[in-house]
């Protein structure tokens, strides 16, 4: 039997393929800071996650990237318990700032 060598398209279309429809955020001053934007850890308190969250909104707020990333998170159907383009995500369990504020 003769074996016929299947020639693969190579490592850049295939990244290429997979990157299609993916946000240019180059540039984004998150990068390399996923710790910060992160949805709450499995044993990680709500005040923990609270304070690296607001951390996470500040390098948002002076991102050279923000309008890109803005217009690809407004894309997506769940980003989940992610800071994504400098808006926090409601953490489970917290009220909401208007009931806060009757409390006081």
């Amino acid at each position: 039997m003769k074996y016929r060598h299947r020639r693969e398209p190579g490592l850049l279309p295939l990244l290429a393929e997979i990157l299609e429809g993916t946000a240019n955020l180059s540039g984004a001053a998150c990068a390399g800071r996923p710790e910060l934007f992160d949805e709450p850890g499995a044993d990680e308190d709500a005040q923990t996650v609270r304070y690296r969250h607001r951390a996470a909104v500040r390098i948002c707020a002076r991102c050279p990237a923000l309008d890109r990333c803005r217009q690809w998170a407004s894309a997506q159907k769940d980003l989940g318990g992610m800071v994504v383009a400098g808006r926090k995500p409601r953490l489970r369990g917290a009220q909401p700032h208007s009931e806060r504020k009757n409390q006081r």
